[in-house]
């Protein structure tokens, strides 16, 4: 035992295995602790902030979680009323540690925006989070500015040495934060905008562990069991291989897009080059506008464009071209008034000097129409700059939600919707949406990311036009096979449906108010 205030060295009670040692050894501004299940993640984390506490006399340190709840039961403050030493530091209550040397080490959390005013004007030399995809970009973003420390040198071991602030995460890939994590530790690609500025991949280092790099838990049978057993695929191979390429929880499991570096630009199923489509002058086009002032203003420019099957003339079946929905043009604005963005939106309908797209209809987010005085609402005032340049005046957006997640995701499900490669925030957005932990049918709608924004207008355009446009056989087809549970019953309906003679193509209309295909 150490007598009290005498010298206390981690190596006497903690021993790092060899993918901690990596993450306490790591120069990087921003480590972060990334893999599957029992990897040894909150250790590292709570280690290394008392490791700071100890090395620098009077700093403070801090380790967050969503809830305190969630810190107390399995997170790193059950770990360490569990794991440290007792001689360690001189008293211990509720959510923080004070050690003999002056310095404190607070357990604290982040559940939402208004969580992040308890540390305005703190100071904290290390800041460490934990399940850091549970985290929003602006949490982490907000809090580097209390990543500071007025203690500038410490010694150790008769040497000086500047004092270094850092912040670091650790977490599986699994939560509402999955994608932002993944740009700045994992692709080294963050979206344009705020994430991107001043961006330094070196900054960025990740270091990946499962149960498999602990030997705690690598020949526990039990624990390994229980992980195999999960039935949710995406959750297990999150949980055991720690893969960042199935996102459990993502709302749009079935997109599949990624960036070719050899063609530089997105390539996939579900997206569309320029020489791959045909606009057919009397197909609709129409624009949905998501928006915001402190939050994004994002426009969105839909079409109904022809794909040509290359091999038709060879097949010579009589097979037509398919006609799909894409996303082929985006705007993306932030603080700029009603009159300015519907300006931009009229100077960005230019596919060419002389080419002016013939815009059908115009969807704004439902709130914007004004209550007691419509005629000075956003809408009204975008309405007239529309109206002078020939293009409709907006209408609501349909804004029901779970219905409108569902119908887009049902047209990706069938290669009825897909986005053109120079859309490229559309593009990153999409895999980015996570399922509501409240309703799995809704999709996550907190935040100030971009993404979020984006979603919302993707969800605007695809569910107004289908309030009272066509919708594919296709899609009906598909979604009205889903609730068939029986396969036997499944496969007879299939057979009926598809023997049906129709006179062309069809496109069934989708009355206002309950579409079609959700009808059963």
């Amino acid at each position: 035992m150490h007598e009290p205030g005498g010298d206390v060295y981690i190596s006497d009670f903690y021993t790092p295995q060899d993918m901690q040692k990596e993450f306490h050894t790591s120069a990087a501004q921003y480590p972060l602790m990334e893999g599957g299940r029992g990897g040894g993640k909150t250790l590292a984390l709570l280690l290394e902030a008392i490791g700071e506490c100890l090395s620098v006399p009077g700093c403070n340190c801090l380790l967050l979680r969503r809830t305190l709840t969630a810190m107390e039961k399995g997170g790193a403050e059950d770990l360490f009323s569990k794991c440290i030493p007792r001689d360690v530091y001189r008293r211990y209550s509720k959510h923080i540690v004070t050690f003999w040397n002056g310095s404190k080490l607070f357990f604290g959390h982040i559940k939402s925006d208004r969580d992040l005013l308890a540390y305005q004007g703190a100071e904290f030399l290390f800041i460490g989070f934990d399940e850091l995809t549970q985290f929003q970009f602006n949490h982490w973003d907000y809090m580097k500015g209390s990543n500071r420390c007025p203690i500038k040198t410490f010694w150790l071991d008769g040497v000086e040495y500047k004092t270094k602030p850092r912040m670091a995460g650790a977490t599986n890939p699994n939560g509402k934060g999955c994608q932002w994590v993944k740009s700045l530790w994992i692709t080294h690609r963050p979206p344009a905008g705020t994430m991107a500025d001043g961006y330094n991949p070196a900054d960025y280092h990740a270091i990946h562990s499962t149960y498999a790099s602990n030997r705690i838990y690598r020949n526990d049978a039990n624990y390994i069991k229980a992980l195999a057993d999960l039935r949710d695929p995406v959750l297990r191979a999150a949980w055991i291989h720690g893969d960042w390429n199935v996102l459990a929880g993502q709302f749009f499991a079935n997109w599949e897009a990624w960036f070719d570096e050899k063609k530089n630009r997105y390539v996939g199923r579900h997206i569309k080059h320029i020489r791959d489509v045909v606009f057919p002058e009397w197909q609709d086009r129409w624009i949905a506008i998501d928006w915001g002032f402190e939050h994004h203003c994002v426009v969105l420019w839909f079409a109904r464009v022809t794909i040509r099957d290359p091999l038709a003339d060879i097949r010579r079946d009589g097979r037509k071209d398919k006609t799909i929905i894409v996303v082929y043009r985006e705007l993306v604005l932030r603080k700029q008034n009603e009159t300015i963005i519907a300006e931009k939106i009229v100077a960005k309908n230019w596919s060419s000097a002389e080419d002016f797209d013939p815009i059908k209809s115009i969807y704004l987010s439902p709130d914007r129409f004004g209550k007691d005085k419509p005629e000075h609402s956003i809408a009204e005032n975008m309405g007239d700059v529309f109206a002078a340049n020939k293009m409709p005046r907006p209408d609501r957006a349909n804004n029901s939600r779970v219905d409108g997640w569902r119908l887009t995701y049902t047209l990706f499900d069938t290669d009825e919707l897909a986005v053109m490669s120079s859309c490229t925030d559309t593009i990153e957005s999409i895999p980015k949406l996570m399922r509501s932990e409240k309703d799995p049918e809704d999709a996550e709608k907190e935040g100030n990311d971009l993404f979020l924004d984006v979603c919302e207008s993707l969800r605007y355009g695809v569910m107004s036009y289908a309030s009272h446009a066509p919708v594919p056989d296709d899609v009906l087809l598909d979604d009205r096979l889903k609730r068939i549970k029986d396969p036997t019953a499944r496969y007879m309906e299939y057979l009926r449906l598809t023997a049906q003679k129709s006179a062309s193509s069809a496109e069934l209309k989708v009355p206002p108010r309950l579409p079609r295909w959700k009808q059963g």
